[in-house]
């Protein structure tokens, strides 16, 4: 028996993506190829490895298979770009937001470093609205952000497009015609106009409890009952829930993108760029 490694990537990828369209995305190949590998794969170890469904699973043979396919696809991958590493060379300077968490964005930039030893990386982290002020004013080349999907430009490369909207603890309730608790990131989160007019459109009157910077803060206070927030579907935990009353209050949709500056050295960005999008496209946190 003989594994393909490219089939153990698809494997692994559908299962944290959790459909074959995600996957396929992630993958940069078609759904239905994507499937074809699985079913390939299946076939060759002669054992069911994922459970089909609207979200798909691992059955215990593919959690098993998937222990090793770890292994194996970290090693493979460290030595294609340890051997096709790049004499490129140059700065650049990243920006990036903190909703690329759980080390994803740690890994692409330890990958980019692998394969482009020569070129130094300089990365800040901070809320988007800080950081594209900082692509703005030239402080940094790169910006890996959240923006208002009606603002997008031609050249954004898209991660990924989600619905803001305000949430609440799961026990707690806010009544709508009460002054309203709001936690916020502050002044640099990227759609804070947004949700301030939104309520001023619906009517509500509001006073801001809490002012945290951090993601977790702000997911602590919602979770605990102190507020509302407006946050983005993929940031929801499970100590919270849609607020029963945010149709009253629409936010625009968002989009996480890769934007590149007016500076810095264009064959380096556009490495840098080609990394980011290779992995952190439909990327889940």
């Amino acid at each position: 028996m003989r594994l393909d490694v490219e089939s153990l990537r698809a494997l692994r990828t559908v299962v944290e993506a959790g459909t074959f369209t995600d996957a396929a995305t992630r993958l940069g190949m078609t759904q239905s190829a994507v499937s074809w590998k699985i079913k390939r794969l299946e076939e060759r170890v002669g054992l069911e490895l994922v459970k089909r469904g609207s979200e798909i699973e691992a059955t215990p043979d593919g959690r098993d298979l998937l222990h090793y396919a770890e292994r194996i696809l970290e090693a493979h991958d460290e030595a294609v770009e340890r051997l096709g590493r790049s004499d490129l060379e140059g700065v650049v300077r990243l920006g990036a937001n903190e909703d690329l968490r759980g080390g994803a964005l740690a890994d692409v930039l330890a990958r980019f470093g692998r394969m482009f030893p020569q070129i130094s990386l300089d990365v800040r982290v901070q809320l988007s609205g800080l950081v594209r002020e900082w692509l703005d004013d030239g402080e940094i080349d790169m910006a890996v952000v959240q923006i208002p999907t009606a603002d997008l430009r031609p050249d954004d490369v898209v991660l990924w497009t989600d619905r803001v909207t305000w949430v609440t603890g799961t026990d707690h309730d806010v009544d709508p015609s009460e002054i309203l608790p709001v936690v916020s990131f502050g002044p640099g989160l990227v759609y804070l106009d947004a949700a301030e007019e939104s309520l001023r459109r619906g009517g509500a009157r509001w006073h801001t409890v809490l002012e945290c910077p951090m993601l977790s803060g702000v997911q602590a206070a919602v979770g605990a009952g102190l507020g509302i927030a407006a946050l983005h579907s993929r940031n929801l935990t499970s100590e919270m829930r849609e607020w029963e009353h945010a149709g009253r209050f629409p936010i625009p949709d968002i989009s996480e993108v890769i934007r590149t500056g007016a500076g810095g050295d264009a064959e380096v960005l556009a490495a840098l760029r080609e990394t980011l999008t290779g992995a952190l496209v439909g990327v889940r946190t």
